[in-house]
């Protein structure tokens, strides 16, 4: 017991460290290749170079939240790949410790990693990512054409031949708009129109409004009943769809909360339902990186060049995320649910791993 808790104490601490130094190194790389992009982004404003860095640095942490399974991955066939190379896997062995169990505390360390990260880091690069993109915002050509999706309902700015147009609905349904008030502004700010309409069919940009009242904006308060009406948009249904399901900025603590929203909204929960299933499987996936990493580490055992266990991870790296790429894919054309899309990838990673650790703990 005592050889193995001194075990399960340099485990730890060496997988640690290799995880922090892979991160390290991710994390160095993120940033020296976002830089050129948010350089390249303001290239026509005039705001100097500390705007770009602090960009990078508020989303470079949200870049290696989305690529920890790889990091995991890697780590793990370093560790591994150590203690193949070297005499501490005799060592390990002589003390009665099995190859199973130099896989599996690995593998259990990264499934609390992963609960760590779902529910604390997250937190804090989903708040990173908030502002990274409030500030990028105000800077972006199509600041004209924004929507937001509130506790009070829909809201969206649109600019139509220098007009400004502001909309807001109480909820979504299908492909219209419910309760709807559209004011009318002209360059200056000033007001031109008023419109409420029962429903908006939004499915093209040419909206169709039914039921519409059109109120002037004179001293007569002249206003126009219309049983259809039309209303020329840059939005449609798929566009603001589009807008709403960026969720890289929601936590996992506030992803019930705005699946609540959705629900009274009349806005498809099916996006949120699948992000919670990912946080969920996130620890999951973690873990299965580490074991698929021990089980091909230790039972290749390839002593000659590392160049072997490049060609390896490259390999593993492009198939699991073309695998999560197809799952997504089939779940989004519906032609599987969209939370089997999740588990899917991580069922077949942990089957393989399995069947590897079974060869492993037979040597």
């Amino acid at each position: 017991m005592f050889k193995f808790n001194i075990f399960k104490k340099y485990f730890f601490i060496e997988y640690s460290k290799t995880v922090l130094n892979v991160t390290l190194m991710f994390l160095a790389l993120g940033i020296v290749l976002n830089i050129f992009e948010e350089v390249n982004f303001f290239k026509d404003h005039a705001v100097g170079f500390l705007l770009p860095v602090t960009l990078t640095f508020l989303k470079v942490p949200s870049m290696i939240y989305k690529l920890f399974p790889f990091i995991f991955l890697i780590s793990s066939i370093i560790l591994f790949l150590r203690f193949v190379r070297s005499e501490e896997l005799i060592a390990l062995r002589v003390a009665g410790i099995s190859n199973f169990k130099i896989i599996i505390f690995p593998a259990l360390i990264s499934l609390v990693f992963g609960i760590i990260i779902v529910t604390a880091v997250n937190t804090i690069t989903s708040k990173l990512t908030y502002k990274y993109l409030d500030i990028k915002n105000d800077y972006t050509k199509d600041n004209d054409y924004l929507a937001a999706l509130t506790e009070n309902g829909i809201w969206i700015k649109d600019k139509i031949d220098g007009n400004i147009n502001i909309v807001r609905a109480k909820r979504l349904s299908k492909n219209s708009l419910i309760d709807v008030s559209i004011y009318r502004f002209d360059e200056n700010n000033e007001p031109l129109s008023r419109i409420e309409t029962r429903k908006a069919n939004i499915a093209k940009h040419n909206w169709k409004l039914s039921d519409a009242t059109v109120y002037y904006s004179d001293s007569n308060n002249f206003s126009n009943y219309f049983a259809e009406y039309s209303f020329v948009s840059h939005f449609e249904i798929n566009g603001i769809k589009n807008i709403f399901s960026n969720l890289d900025a929601i936590s996992f603590w506030e992803l019930s909360k705005l699946k609540e929203n959705y629900k009274y909204l009349g806005y498809s929960t099916k996006e949120i339902e699948s992000e919670f299933h990912k946080a969920l499987s996130y620890p999951l996936f973690l873990m299965s990186m580490t074991l698929l990493a021990g089980a091909i580490v230790m039972n290749v055992k390839y002593r000659g060049s590392y160049l072997i266990y490049v060609i390896i991870t490259i390999i593993l790296s492009v198939v699991i995320f073309y695998l999560n790429d197809l799952s997504r894919a089939l779940g989004e054309t519906e032609q599987i649910s969209l939370i089997m899309s999740v588990w899917t990838p991580l069922s077949i990673v942990l089957i393989f791993s399995s069947i590897g650790m079974i060869h492993v703990n037979e040597k």
